[in-house]
């Protein structure tokens, strides 16, 4: 069980270290490496993430009792480490 929980949080700070990467190729090119390749990252992760917000809030909100807008802002941020996570928090709990 440990070592799913580690998987989430390490995803979690990859997922951001991304997202950090890929906002300053934009803020600030000229300061970050590979600022074309993050700037397209970005934009993929967004895509992806998006899709997945559609994909899985609702069914997420069903297994915890939540609106599914309480899930859409973490799947827009941490994609489906946030189902993990989400999944893995209710079986620790049962």
């Amino acid at each position: 069980m440990h070592g799913m929980k580690a998987v989430v949080v390490l995803g979690k700070l990859a997922t951001l270290a991304v997202w950090f990467w890929g906002i300053l190729a934009f803020v600030l090119p000229a300061e970050v490496p590979a600022p074309s390749i993050g700037r397209m990252v970005v934009l993929g992760l967004l895509a992806v993430h998006v899709a997945e917000a559609f994909a899985f809030a609702k069914s997420l909100a069903a297994e915890t009792g939540q609106s599914p807008a309480t899930h859409r802002g973490q799947l827009l941020l941490f994609g489906y480490i946030h189902v993990l996570s989400t999944r893995y928090g209710q079986t620790a709990s049962r």
